[in-house]
């Protein structure tokens, strides 16, 4: 969960960081703290996403501080534990802390925050350059202040769960028809500032109404399903796929000019037809048809209304 994109953004959402400025402040004053943060561990190393406006602060928000750098909070995260040091300087193991040797920092208190589902998000830290002896009900109140924040992370997980669901075809899992075409919107735009062709394919399926009519719904489903999985199967990890309705079927997919994207078909042909036999489903094919943007045609919509004209025109073809 620490490394999920769109929860690590959430966090960052302006509502967020204003409500976590304004507990930052307030600890830091009634510790009587010129530095107090909240600090983010993150793949490359730590982050500042919050610290208390003081002129005596040498620490801003942003930045990395690279993870073999030997500070308080890679020793807190590390433990999954609180660290109280009162009189850092006279301990060897901060000797190569530069918060320490550098800033001139002698007592760090810090707390570890973390995911609902356990995992290190970071730490809420206040920090000292004279040396300190906080009393109990101080050491409880960052911990307190901490559980709030934790709560916080609890909400953002929950609406973002939520907001996945939402964007969700119940039935195949993958995106629906207003997800897929909203994320297109954005994919494209990367597509474009990178010179690459954006390709809409539509993909349908061929006398479906047949297989509902002659096995039922629920074996229908089934071949939807199998569809959607295939097309999972051989999709890139930048590519997009979603269900239109029905047996209707979009993906978006970026790359150069050629026939590559008939290769594409093809490995996805191969890969509904196994799902299909090792279910013991019965036989469907299915028709797509294919347009692509430039740099002089990009309007989305009619991007998919061309794609779904070809892949009619390719429907209309079969014997």
């Amino acid at each position: 969960m620490a490394t999920d994109p769109e929860l690590l953004e959430q966090t960052k959402s302006q509502d967020t960081l204003a409500k976590w400025q304004k507990t930052i402040d307030l600890m830091a004053r009634i510790f009587g703290a010129p530095a107090g943060f909240i600090v983010q561990a993150q793949p490359d190393g730590f982050s500042v996403l919050v610290a208390n406006n003081d002129e005596d602060n040498p620490y801003s928000a942003g930045g990395i501080i690279p993870l073999e750098t030997n500070i308080f909070c890679k020793k807190v995260v590390a433990d999954n534990a609180p660290l109280y040091e009162r009189h850092a300087s006279t301990n060897r193991q901060w000797d190569t802390n530069p918060e320490v040797s550098e800033d001139g920092f002698e007592s760090y208190l810090g707390v570890p925050i973390r995911w609902p589902d356990g995992s290190a998000f970071g730490t809420l830290c206040v920090m000292d350059f004279k040396v300190t002896a906080y009393d109990i009900n101080l050491q409880e109140l960052i911990e307190h202040l901490r559980d709030m924040l934790e709560d916080d992370l609890i909400l953002i997980h929950r609406f973002s769960q939520m907001r996945h669901i939402a964007m969700l075809d119940p039935l195949t899992n993958i995106y629906n028809r207003r997800a897929v075409v909203t994320l297109a919107e954005h994919k494209r735009d990367i597509a474009l500032k990178m010179h690459m062709y954006f390709y809409c394919i539509f993909i349908d399926l061929n006398e479906f109404k047949a297989v509902n009519d002659q096995y039922g719904h629920t074996i229908g489903d089934k071949v939807l399903n199998g569809l959607a999985t295939a097309i999972k199967a051989v999709s890139r990890d930048d590519d997009l796929a979603g269900r239109m309705g029905g047996d209707e079927f979009l993906m978006f997919v970026q790359g150069p000019s050629g026939a590559w994207i008939n290769d594409l078909m093809q490995r996805l042909m191969g890969e509904f037809k196994q799902l299909l036999s090792e279910q013991d489903l019965p036989s469907v094919m299915f028709s797509y048809g294919h347009a692509m943007t430039d740099d002089k045609f990009f309007d989305l919509k009619q991007l998919i209304s061309l794609a779904d004209k070809a892949m009619y025109q390719a429907k209309t073809k079969k014997p």
